[in-house]
């Protein structure tokens, strides 16, 4: 036994100290590689993100700007005046598109006007605001008789089901 141990030592010694647990590497070879596809899937999130946070801050600048300018509180008093939720709601999409569509024909107006210089500013100005006004008007009542419409239908359909 001890001339075995003898003659094979040196070969265990070398099995040894060549035997590694973990082995460690000494040359890592770089990953250059870019991955477009992780980095596109990135921008599209950050994108995302992005679209979405500004749609909040624009919800939220509408409704600050409907409570400022009173269309809330208006409809709110209307609806307990009247005591009627549908008066209250039906007087809101009456200023809302009156609001809306005033903002947007002054605005439209006032941009054909930089492009083909018809009238003076104020007069673009002007009949932009009475043209919105007015279809805002027609909008909005053409708009609460749809859904008053749309409202009966929904509310004869829930009753045929709850009579079934």
């Amino acid at each position: 036994m001890l001339n075995f141990i003898i003659t094979y030592l040196p070969f265990i010694q070398n099995s040894l100290s060549n035997f590694q647990l973990v082995r460690l590497q000494t040359q890592i070879a770089e990953d250059e590689e870019f991955n477009i596809f992780l980095f596109g899937i990135l921008l599209l999130g950050l994108i995302f993100i992005g679209i979405c946070i500004l749609i909040v801050i624009l919800s939220l600048l509408i409704v600050f700007g409907f409570i400022a300018v009173g269309a809330l509180s208006t409809s709110v008093l209307i609806s307990i005046h009247k005591k009627s939720i549908t008066a209250g709601f039906r007087s809101f999409v009456l200023i809302f598109s009156t609001i809306a569509t005033t903002v947007f024909g002054t605005i439209t107006f006032w941009f054909l006007n930089k492009i083909v210089h018809w009238w003076s500013q104020s007069t673009a100005l002007l009949a932009g605001a009475l043209i919105g006004f007015v279809s805002g008007l027609i909008i909005g009542l053409l708009a609460a008789y749809l859904i008053k419409i749309g409202a009966a239908f929904l509310k004869s359909k829930f009753n045929r089901k709850a009579e079934n």
